[in-house]
């Protein structure tokens, strides 16, 4: 990596710090659940290793600790990183076996990375910290290292796609295309380490080593880390996308049901809701908008109810035929109210049954509202 930030790794950084905000988010709601915690040190593994193969900090961290770090804490990190996902669908799919599971797959995560240490330790301190290549295929601690590293990313790819694969046969359409992406960028970067695997061995095995292989392992593994990195993110920023959406929306009609609650309010004082002492950020806070939503559509549905005993008419259901007829009975409701007028008493359905959710119930309030608006009730 000549430049830490070239198109691609600004790219990576985006994804890397969107995922991580996202998961420690998820993290602090449910601090208890293994899956997230794993799939946060996932993300942290990842992109330490991709930030330590930059050669900025990988020369860095050389500096600091001597040849060879950089490297080695790149495939350690990975290594950790891959393991992390392996364990998040164990601890989402095996239940109550899963700490003894979970113990198992450190095992081999312990194995490769005691190879690691070991291959680092007998290679020449002078070619440490150097990158695979034709030159250095035939040393035995470099070849031990990558060859270490890679048969366990292999392994830990494999099953994680594995995995993968399993639940995109369960999961809902916003969810599956984010393990599409997923899978796809482990697909990627299994390729990337079998390939780099192959040039090993085939050089030790017949003496002159295949560049290509090499060549294309590289930008596999680049593309594979970004993939992935889309996949983790696209459902958690989907997710917050649409509660700006939702948010946003409710904004807007809390502020167009205005003239009709004000019409409501002025004839029935007591529909408006008790609140509760707010501190100084509270109204920031995106719970509040939908409080403040929830509480207008509450107060204007309470005063239709007791409005209803005057009203001749369907008011929302007329809104959306005639909204001009529906702020004159309106209007003519509340005058009757007004002056005392004597009534049955008995309140009356004021919105259409059948409505799913308090949003079916919110369009005609929105309709009569607006109607009340231009005729100035």
């Amino acid at each position: 990596m000549n430049s830490l930030f070239s198109p691609l790794n600004v790219v990576a950084m985006v994804l890397f710090a969107t995922a991580l905000a996202w998961r420690i988010y998820q993290t602090y709601r449910a601090p208890r659940l293994l899956p997230n915690w794993a799939i946060t040190i996932t993300i942290v593994c990842v992109a330490g290793s991709f930030l330590a193969q930059q050669k900025v900090i990988s020369g860095w961290l050389d500096g600091l600790t001597g040849k060879g770090t950089g490297r080695l804490v790149n495939n350690i990190m990975l290594a950790i990183g891959v393991c992390a996902l392996l364990i998040v669908f164990l601890g989402s799919a095996l239940g109550p076996r899963r700490p003894g599971r979970v113990l198992f797959e450190l095992v081999p995560l312990s194995g490769a990375i005691a190879l690691m240490l070991v291959a680092m330790a007998l290679t020449p301190p002078e070619v440490r910290g150097l990158a695979l290549s034709p030159k250095l295929v035939h040393v035995p601690g470099v070849a031990l290292f990558y060859l270490g590293a890679g048969i366990y990313l292999i392994y830990g790819l494999a099953a994680c796609a594995w995995w993968i694969f399993r639940y995109i046969r369960t999961a809902d359409r916003h969810l599956k295309t984010g393990l599409k992406l997923s899978a796809a960028g482990l697909i990627c970067l299994s390729v990337g380490s079998v390939f780099r695997a192959l040039y090993i061995v085939i050089a030790w095995a017949f003496g002159p080593s295949v560049p290509l292989l090499l060549t294309v392992a590289v930008p596999l593994v680049l593309l594979g880390i970004v993939l992935f990195l889309a996949g983790i993110t696209y459902p958690g920023a989907r997710a917050r996308f649409a509660a700006l959406r939702r948010r946003r929306q409710h904004r807007r009609h809390h502020d167009e049901l205005t003239p009709l609650w004000t019409a409501l309010a002025g004839i029935y004082p007591n529909i408006v809701l008790r609140t509760t002492p707010q501190g100084r950020w509270e109204r920031w806070r995106p719970r509040t908008v939908h409080r403040r939503y929830y509480r207008r559509v509450i107060e204007i549905r309470d005063g239709l109810v007791q409005l209803s005993p005057y009203l001749e008419t369907d008011l929302t259901a007329l809104a959306a035929d005639d909204p001009r007829a529906a702020a004159e009975a309106l209007k003519t409701a509340i005058a009757r109210q007004t002056a005392g007028e004597e009534t049955d008493g008995r309140a009356k359905l004021v919105l259409p049954g059948g409505a799913s959710d308090i949003e079916s119930d919110v369009r005609p309030l929105l309709a009569l509202s607006a109607a009340v608006s231009r005729s100035g009730t």
